[in-house]
């Protein structure tokens, strides 16, 4: 679950930063374009959700493997904690400090940030795997 979880939250993380990281590098401004709606305002509930659901299911994971705590788990637990700690303290600075709104705007930037480590984990955890494949095929042929 934790890795479902990871890898729909980082798919939403590189629609955004696919997004942004032209405009970014051209101009320096971010502007809502064609595709924004597409490819930053849906998915950011959908990887705000994933990344919850991971955050929770990561959490579970680290208690359970207390004895032996596996680098990629963590990295992904802490990626998708961080993305959740992020998402709320805009939400309630947008909320709580006479702002005016426009704050929410700066919602995509948790995603941003916080899917980092989870995509971190994820190669690890893809790289180990085909390491542990080629190890088992070595001594098996």
């Amino acid at each position: 679950m934790l890795v479902t979880a990871s890898v729909v939250s980082v798919l939403c993380f590189v629609s955004v930063w696919l997004f942004v990281t032209p405009q970014l590098v051209s101009s320096g401004v971010i502007e809502p374009g064609p595709f924004f709606e597409l490819m930053v305002v849906l998915p950011m509930p959908i990887g705000l959700g994933a990344a919850l659901v991971g955050a929770a299911t990561g959490v579970i994971v680290l208690v359970r493997r207390t004895a032996q705590v596996r680098v990629p788990p963590l990295l992904m637990t802490l990626g998708q904690l961080t993305t959740v700690v992020l998402a709320v303290a805009i939400v309630l600075w947008a909320l709580e400090f006479g702002s005016t709104g426009w704050e929410l705007t700066a919602l995509p930037v948790s995603l941003m940030l916080g899917q980092v480590l989870v995509a971190l984990g994820l190669a690890t955890d893809v790289v180990r795997r085909r390491r542990r494949v080629r190890e088992q095929g070595a001594l098996g042929g």
